[in-house]
């Protein structure tokens, strides 16, 4: 049996049937498309979650440029209240604010990536001390992996050597404290821009790259204040 299809004026040219299965098509066009982009969202979700922690390497490279700063503010702090010098007391204040306004950077970035600066750089150095005594004892027993045992070492002699440089400016007085202070933070600053750069080059993320790219000039302008304090302070 035929069906009938009742309308209330005529068919414009057989267009109904066309009209009315094209409407169908687009439903369920638009239903395959919601349906779809609901599936991607569902599925990138949990990936992208996966992608938002830091890496070790990143951990590191915050903790690194952290010590920094806490070293050179607590070199600092001793010379104003050890030097007679004004130059110096000027330096110092200018390391000051500079390191205390890149920490606060360094503490917006590690707080946005969950990052427990305190607890990562006790974590590091248990760590550290562990690979280390990993290392040395598969040296002593002939593995070749004992050679990794100085690249382990020299993640700890950054926090040695900072600890030895302050207790040596305690110790010091007038000129003697000026020259050493000055050579203290000649050899620093080298050294924080040397990993600054090296750490920029390396695969991390790309927001810690900005920040290091925002930093890294003004410890250049510092190595720049601290060689010429250097040479000042050699002529006192």
């Amino acid at each position: 049996m035929t069906a009938v299809v009742k309308t209330t004026g005529p068919i414009p040219d057989g267009k109904l049937h066309v009209g009315a299965a094209k409407e169908v098509h687009d439903m369920n066009w638009k239903q395959r498309v919601l349906e779809a982009a609901a599936g991607i969202v569902l599925i990138a979700l949990p990936v992208h979650a996966q992608q938002v922690g830091p890496t070790d390497r990143d951990e590191r490279i915050v903790s690194f440029i952290h010590r920094a700063n806490v070293h050179e503010i607590a070199a600092a702090n001793l010379a104003k209240a050890k030097s007679s010098s004004q130059d110096v007391k000027d330096f110092a204040d200018q390391m000051i604010t500079d390191h205390q306004s890149a920490d606060e950077q360094l503490h917006s970035y590690a707080q946005a990536h969950k990052i427990d600066l305190d607890g990562l750089r006790r974590h590091l150095t248990d760590v550290d001390n562990q690979r280390l005594e990993y290392e040395r004892e598969s040296k002593a027993l002939g593995s070749a992996t004992g050679e990794w045992a100085f690249t382990w070492e020299n993640a700890n002699v950054a926090r040695r050597e900072n600890a030895k440089t302050l207790a040596g400016l305690r110790s010091l007085d007038g000129a003697a404290f000026d020259r050493e202070f000055a050579s203290d933070m000649v050899q620093g600053h080298q050294r924080v821009i040397d990993g600054l750069v090296d750490a920029r080059d390396r695969g991390i993320d790309p927001g810690l790259r900005n920040l290091i790219d925002s930093l890294l000039p003004t410890v250049k302008h510092h190595l720049e204040m601290a060689q010429a304090l250097q040479g000042v302070v050699a002529k006192a």
